[in-house]
């Protein structure tokens, strides 16, 4: 393996080799969002002398420990404030320039990390000739509330800090990534949940155009972004829980990390439940670093020219069902909540489209349509007028799915795009011999990712497979035992929803 150490703009770097796979891990991208860096901009990564080992992931992004476990995590990870690191994988650190895939973590905005291990950027790199980075981002009240209501001269805070540390992540690539056998000028950013929706925000920042060339939405929930108006209730409220005047918010500069994680966890428990189906943390119109919702920038076409890849799963709620409360309206009576707060008008013409509404199945679909399904359809309508466009449902579902009835649940399609199945998540869901069946998809699947990261087009250079998707036709790819392509599925659900918007 050529190229262990490599040399970046600001210093050298000593990486590991892993099945003859290049890996730098725990690779600093900015400086440490702490002291009077916490609730700031990130600032540059400073220039070190001699070679640092970058052979260890950085510590994971303070979160929940309640909610962590979910993600794969073991507990054992170590959690700091000073997080703001990126893992690279790359087939050889040469002048090859090979396409760049950077993997944006989920998790609501409160957990997750790029360092689980479902997310091992191995096989997808070795299998595609692609470098994979995974990157982490600050969460909850530290990376994604507002503040800057409360700004003064002696304290500032600034907006959409997670989103910003994207843009910084991102920019570090720029610059430095040829030194890992990348191409800086051919850059695909993907994600699912939370970083599904950082991608389709993204796309209308103004600071990250010019930083990636291609997009991958996975389950992005693309209309869960607010205005300060709506989410100043959710700093409010998280100030409240903290015991804190909105004249002594400065507090929060020195306060314990703990106790951040702590309240924001608390926050979003009460969110569930006071205002089902919205998003505690996330972007935030400021005006500013995200001048407008990212549906209305995209319908008024004020986006850059990238080619989009969207999808959902077929059963995305189930899994918030077992969460206690669920992040998204699982039940007939926080589905009524849900229509109360925003659009009551349209609740029974909604609720009647659902045939057996309001059991299980149904408030289950419901859910997953308020949340995932219809914005990523509305977002793919409208981008589809600007650039081309593809869309997918994943339908698999292995024989342990089916038996604990999760079916092809929220973030089930991660596995098979890294093809980590002998990660945590990855074991349980590939027992009673269904690993042979799960590859088998997981080939087609990165076939299809990796088409797009090198030719902006999901696929195979020898013809089409999977047409693009517009208004007019809702193409759409279903992977399943045999993937096949539907013309508008779920029709009626998605002309039943036209015109409603769920929080703002």
């Amino acid at each position: 393996m050529i190229g262990s150490i490599v040399t970046t703009a600001k210093g050298h770097l000593q990486g590991t080799v892993e099945n003859g796979v290049g890996v730098w891990k725990g690779v600093r991208y900015a400086r440490a969002p702490i002291d009077e860096l916490r609730f700031r901009s990130p600032e540059p990564v400073e220039r070190w002398n001699g070679v640092l080992d970058a052979v260890n992931f950085g510590a994971v992004p303070p979160q929940p420990l309640e909610r962590a476990a979910r993600m794969g995590m073991t507990g054992s990870e170590e959690m700091d404030e000073d997080c703001l690191f990126l893992n690279i994988w790359s087939p050889n650190a040469d002048d090859r320039k090979r396409p760049v895939m950077v993997w944006i973590p989920g998790g609501a905005y409160i957990t997750g990390s790029g360092s689980i291990d479902m997310y091992n950027g191995h096989v997808l790199a070795k299998t595609g000739d692609v470098v994979v980075v995974s990157i982490n981002y600050r969460l909850g009240a530290l990376g994604y509330l507002d503040f800057t209501e409360w700004n003064h001269e002696e304290e500032l805070f600034d907006s959409n800090l997670g989103l910003r540390d994207q843009v910084a992540a991102l920019k570090w690539i720029k610059e430095n990534i040829v030194a890992f056998g990348g191409d800086p000028e051919n850059v695909t950013v993907f994600g699912e949940s939370a970083g599904g929706n950082a991608v389709t925000t993204l796309l209308t920042v103004p600071s990250a155009r010019g930083l990636f060339k291609q997009a991958i939405a996975q389950s992005p929930a693309p209309t869960s972004v607010y205005g300060k108006g709506f989410a100043r209730q959710f700093s409010k409220k998280f100030l409240d829980i903290l015991g804190i005047e909105e004249n002594e918010v400065d507090v929060l500069k020195t306060l314990p990390v703990q106790k951040i994680v702590t309240a924001s966890y608390e926050l979003l428990q009460q969110n569930s439940q006071d205002l089902p189906g919205s998003l505690s943390f996330g972007p935030v119109v400021d005006g500013d670093f995200l001048p407008d919702y990212p549906l209305e920038a995209i319908r008024s076409g004020a986006t850059a020219g990238i080619p989009l890849l969207i999808g959902t799963n077929k059963d995305e709620a189930t899994l918030f069902d077992q969460m206690d409360p669920p992040l998204i309206p699982t039940t007939e009576e926080m589905i009524h909540k849900m229509f109360e707060n925003t659009d009551p008008e349209a609740e029974e013409r909604i609720t009647n489209a659902y045939l057996t509404f309001p059991n299980k199945e149904a408030t289950l679909g419901l859910g997953r349509d308020a949340t995932f399904h219809m914005p990523s359809v509305w977002y793919a309508e409208a981008y589809s007028h600007q650039e081309k466009t593809w869309m997918y449902r994943f339908d698999y579902q292995t024989p342990s799915l089916k038996f604990s009835k999760l079916g092809a649940t929220h973030g089930m399609e991660i596995l098979y795009v890294f093809q980590t199945f002998d990660s945590i998540v990855g074991k349980r869901i590939t027992a009673f011999g269904a690993k042979r069946a799960a590859l088998k998809l997981s080939r087609r699947m990165q076939g299809h990712w990796i088409n797009f990261a090198k030719y902006g087009n999901p696929n195979p250079p020898e013809g089409e497979v999977w047409p693009k998707y517009d208004e007019t036709n809702h193409y759409t790819m279903i992977f399943d035992k045999r993937d096949y392509i539907e013309k508008d599925p779920n029709r009626v659900h998605r002309l039943v929803w036209e015109g409603v918007r769920i929080y703002k």
